[in-house]
């Protein structure tokens, strides 16, 4: 139902270009974080392309902890593809090879939903080693939250997927630069991941409309 109606052509458009085209053309769109901060999604990745690293990271925030807040659990639940693939395509943008997907404990059937659609996109190639035989390769997983309120701060969070205690760490370094396992990592909410699919489908020009 998904590839029916559009979904992964902003992944396969991904797939042809480098890097620094795909991160040029979210640059160019507008795109900004949609957790709050507004934080030009294109400045982020850039900058976490150009830091060299032998590992990078995609972490996907979806501790949704704000009282009466429900946007990413109706995603999660009801479009999981479309996080999975503009989480895929950023880590095409970066260069990085795995993700996680932290979401929050109180949201059990997001969870399920979420790592069911995962194993059917390995299952059909557009997770793994070699993404429709592209030679480009990444995965990603679930990572469930401890029920902590302040793991939906993004160094917070990259504590607990570490497997430690969700403490605020010091700025700097930024997580672009040094975020999970001390590496350059992409951090952004649900909704801004999931749009990307359309920004490279239809274009910067488009999304600006």
């Amino acid at each position: 139902d998904y590839r029916a109606l559009g979904g992964y052509e902003g992944l396969r458009k991904a797939l042809a270009l480098p890097p620094e085209a795909i991160v040029a053309e979210v640059a160019d769109s507008g795109l900004r974080g949609r957790g709050g901060a507004a934080f030009p999604t294109g400045v982020k990745w850039k900058t976490v392309l150009e830091t060299a690293a032998p590992r990078k990271y995609v972490v996907c925030n979806a501790d949704e902890g704000d009282s009466g807040t429900f946007s990413d659990r109706m995603l999660m639940e009801g479009d999981p593809y479309s996080l999975i693939e503009g989480m895929t395509i950023a880590g095409l943008a970066v260069q990085a090879t795995y993700g996680y997907i932290y979401v929050r404990s109180e949201y059990p059937v997001a969870i399920s939903v979420l790592e069911t659609a995962i194993q059917r996109a390995r299952q059909a190639g557009w997770l793994g080693a070699d993404i429709q035989g592209s030679g480009r390769g990444f995965d990603l997983e679930v990572r469930c939250g401890a029920g902590a309120y302040i793991c939906g701060e993004e160094t917070s969070l990259l504590e607990s997927i570490e497997g430690k205690r969700g403490l605020v760490r010091a700025k700097p370094p930024l997580p672009a630069v040094a975020g999970l396992f001390g590496r350059p990592t992409v951090d952004n909410n649900v909704i801004s991941l999931a749009t990307v699919p359309l920004v490279l489908a239809r274009g910067a020009g488009h999304y600006q409309i």
